[in-house]
């Protein structure tokens, strides 16, 4: 029962994800701020890995996959380093 509604709320927030990249790709990099529906877009398509990754790790772990616990970690350092990076190049404050 756990492990299914960790796997909906993996599915639901890259879900979210998805849909908002959609929306957000015909736009110019300018014009998807320019709203405050562009920025909530913007903003889903940065914080969703963030949340569905330690699902995916809880997912692992109660399940004991051992190949899970090993990729699951190492995705979650990737976003942990890649999404405050491409919102630091997004704003200009990274070199």
């Amino acid at each position: 029962m756990t492990v299914d509604l960790l796997w909906a709320a993996v599915i639901l927030l890259l879900g979210v994800k998805l849909a908002a990249t959609l929306v957000l790709l015909p736009r110019s990099p300018e014009a998807r701020l320019a709203s405050s529906r562009g920025r909530l877009l913007w903003g889903a398509t940065k914080i969703t890995p963030l949340l569905a990754v330690p699902c995916l790790i809880a997912i692992a772990w109660i399940e004991r996959d051992g190949a899970g616990m090993l990729v699951y970690p190492l995705l979650m350092v990737f976003v942990l380093v890649a999404v405050p990076l491409i919102a630091w190049r997004r704003f200009g404050r990274a070199g």
